[in-house]
């Protein structure tokens, strides 16, 4: 094995590392969901009185908390400004839920401070590229004639440098749970259960922004 083709190996590899990510925090989810997905709030609020409690105490009352049936929910629009929730997540009393909920709100927090920093367009590019990527990818084979690992090498660098990208902005995901969080327990809301739950229930919910090119995108959604 010559020297270069390690180097277009190792590059390869990365690629599929970057690209395998979203994938990995989706099956991550799911196993936090198997341990502790049925625990109820001890407290009894729903996702949205969550969500309408953060906002509340971050004296933001105005941004609106809406249910929504659309195929895209469960986020934060900056520019109305409101929280999209799913019937499951706005109705839920799930500590799930309830964490999904505030994380949200956290956002809504950070647009108050003017720490939001584009976080919305981001996220709907990462959406693009999970459905885009692979058919990207075949055009490029095809249009490579023969140049196999090269072409797979330089599409690797281009998933790498992305996903690098969204592991940054996922310090604005960290930074508004931990706010959510925060709130939540200045409220009293999460008093009755074990901190294993908790942050079981606060790493789901970051981990959905990580899982974002993979469970928006038609792979995924055939895949389900």
């Amino acid at each position: 094995m010559n020297p270069e083709f390690k180097i277009l190996l190792l590059f390869c590899l990365a690629g599929a590392f970057a690209l395998g990510l979203p994938w990995w925090s989706l099956r991550r989810i799911r196993a936090l969901e198997r341990k502790h997905g049925r625990v109820l709030l001890v407290r009894g609020v729903t996702g949205a009185q969550a969500a309408r409690i953060v906002l509340l105490r971050g004296e933001i009352p105005q941004v609106a908390v809406d249910e929504s049936s659309l195929a895209v929910t469960d986020f934060y629009s900056a520019f109305e400004p409101a929280i999209k929730l799913s019937p499951a997540t706005y109705s839920g009393r799930r500590l799930f839920d309830v964490a999904r909920a505030a994380r949200l709100a956290g956002h809504a927090l950070q647009h108050r401070d003017r720490r939001l920093g584009g976080l919305a367009s981001w996220d709907a590019f990462m959406i693009l590229w999970g459905n885009a990527w692979p058919v990207l990818f075949a055009l490029s084979v095809f249009a490579a004639k023969g140049r196999f690992m090269w072409t797979a090498a330089g599409f690797s660098v281009l998933a790498v440098i992305l996903a690098g990208a969204h592991l940054l902005k996922h310090g604005q995901v960290q930074d508004a749970a931990r706010r959510g969080r925060r709130e939540l327990e200045a409220a009293k809301l999460l008093d009755g259960h074990p901190a294993e739950e908790v942050d079981a229930a606060f790493l789901a919910a970051r981990l959905e922004h990580m899982a974002l090119p993979w469970s928006r995108s038609w792979v995924g959604l055939l895949l389900r």
